[in-house]
């Protein structure tokens, strides 16, 4: 098995081709970008959604075990493209070679404005949501301090893709142990309940089973996005037609196992009931749960486990995004400043700062549009405080909560477009690039890439049919691509 330490030690590591970025990664840190992209807020953030939404445990876990299988399904496809094109850009190149130059650039286009900058966004104004719940601040210092970590891990990215996949490795060893704890610390306790299982939410007879759950499929399917964000950067990783499959393979696994695992614990120490979301508070379960382990400095606990988690996250995406927009700088799709290569850090510099730029802008945007909120509750949550007590303390940043949420719509909406797209490029390659080697077939073809194309459709619909104004938006905005991509091929005669 490769490790980190012999990629680096390898030849191609130190001089790549000219105009490649070297090959610094192995296994392991391959395995953290996966695990590390994808763990971030959904999982503690969209729990109470969920729990609002379906009636029963039953119905719940369905639906992590559902996308954790569709993900898998994803991942496994996805890895015979990565293994087939291991070159900076991942999705932008798989859906070049299966369909042509425009829907990659659309891809690229959507990435830029919606999916990356986005989840970069809506990470960072979930990792001030927790900090507010151990030291209480204001909006404005929760905006400032958003725009501070996306701007701050810019920076470590540009020194070095080393230095911020070593931040990655030490962000996901840390919040894979919280979940870990989160896991096993009930049952060290003793304080499981195993009859909370059987407990059901009375719904109104109008209740439409059907459409809360595709509700919750699209709460699920943010707490699996970036599954996709190994392709970004195969080109730096070493032995790509090995350690890209298999880091997709693994992470996906693990994945599933611990969200699985974290919604056990939570409806076995909590009653669906205290789970569920209350109108006009933001509760969020995993504070409850820790509260009800260690008693009021639970929450705080809980806090500062998933700071660590969505801070992971916001830099898995500041690491992988900006290959993206290096690779279509390297086919001239877009300004060929953003492919170069910085001569001292050997990191696509450029395209760093370019991600940083429009995701603080984006952070402006939807606190701008979710302003007025009242300053932070003088409820403190050591003074013997119930969960209903920690639930309105949370509510206080409800508007930062808001923001949360909008930017997440948002990049779910555009990103499972192109997913899709991507996976269905192995039926495309099998037909147009039959003689391509492929060191990785995908496992199960064509029945598993085809089980994760119906899953997007469905989630599509539910996406078109209750998410209608997210759907506008992203439409118009991938409508936006498509004619500037006209204009400028017109332009340069292209």
């Amino acid at each position: 098995m490769n490790n980190d330490s012999s990629a680096a030690a390898s030849p191609d590591a130190e001089t790549p081709p000219p105009g490649q970025l070297p090959r610094v990664l192995g296994l392991y840190s391959a395995v953290f970008v996966v695990v590390g992209s994808v763990i971030g807020s959904g999982v503690f953030l969209k729990a109470n959604k969920i729990a609002s939404a379906l009636p029963d445990f039953t119905s719940i876990i369905s639906v992590w075990v559902l996308v954790g299988i569709v993900t898998l399904c994803g991942s496994l496809a996805l890895a015979e493209l990565a293994a087939m094109f291991p070159h900076a850009g991942g999705t932008y190149v798989y859906l070049r070679e299966a369909y042509g130059r425009l829907p990659a650039f659309l891809w690229g286009w959507t990435e830029f404005w919606i999916i990356r900058t986005g989840s970069v966004g809506a990470l960072s104004c979930a990792t001030v949501i927790y900090l507010n719940q151990v030291v209480p601040i204001s909006m404005a210092m929760q905006e400032a301090l958003a725009i501070l970590i996306v701007v701050g891990l810019a920076i470590v990215n540009v020194v070095g893709t080393r230095w911020g996949a070593g931040m990655q490795n030490v962000t996901t060893m840390i919040k894979v142990g919280f979940l870990g704890a989160i896991i096993l610390l009930p049952w060290l306790m003793g304080q499981i309940h195993p009859e909370y299982l059987a407990e059901r939410i009375s719904k109104p007879p109008e209740y439409d089973f059907f459409k809360a759950y595709g509700l919750a499929m699209i709460a699920v399917l943010w707490a699996y996005d970036g599954w996709i964000n190994i392709g970004p950067v195969a080109e730096e990783i070493h032995h790509p037609q090995r350690n890209v499959p298999l880091a997709l393979i693994f992470g996906a696994l693990l994945i599933m196992a611990v969200y699985v695992g974290a919604n056990f614990s939570y409806h076995l120490v909590l009653p669906i009931h205290d789970i569920a979301e209350v109108p006009g508070t933001k509760r969020v379960v995993v504070a409850d749960l820790f509260r009800q382990l260690f008693g009021p400095i639970g929450a705080k606990i809980a806090a500062l486990g998933v700071m660590c988690s969505t801070f992971g996250a916001v830099n898995g995406n500041l690491l992988t995004g900006p290959r993206i927009w290096f690779a279509m700088s390297r086919d001239r799709m877009v300004p060929a400043g953003l492919s170069r290569i910085h001569p001292r850090w050997k990191t696509p510099a450029n395209a760093i700062i370019l991600q940083a730029a429009w995701t603080v802008t984006l952070i402006v945007a939807v606190y701008a549009l979710n302003s007025g909120s009242a300053a932070p509750t003088k409820t403190d949550p050591s003074a013997g405080a119930t969960a209903e007590a920690a639930a309105k303390e949370l509510a206080a940043a409800g508007k930062a909560h808001d923001a949360f949420d909008a930017l997440t719509d948002f990049v779910i909406f555009g990103g499972q477009i192109f997913y899709a797209l991507a996976v269905g490029a192995v039926f495309v390659c099998r037909r147009t690039h039959p003689h391509l080697a492929r060191p990785y077939r995908t496992w199960g073809y064509p029945f598993t890439p085809a089980i994760y194309l119906l899953a997007f459709v469905a989630a599509l619909i539910s996406m078109l049919v209750d998410k209608w104004q997210q759907s506008l938006a992203g439409s118009v905005i991938i409508l936006a691509g498509v004619i500037y991509y006209a204009y400028v091929s017109r332009r340069s005669g292209a």
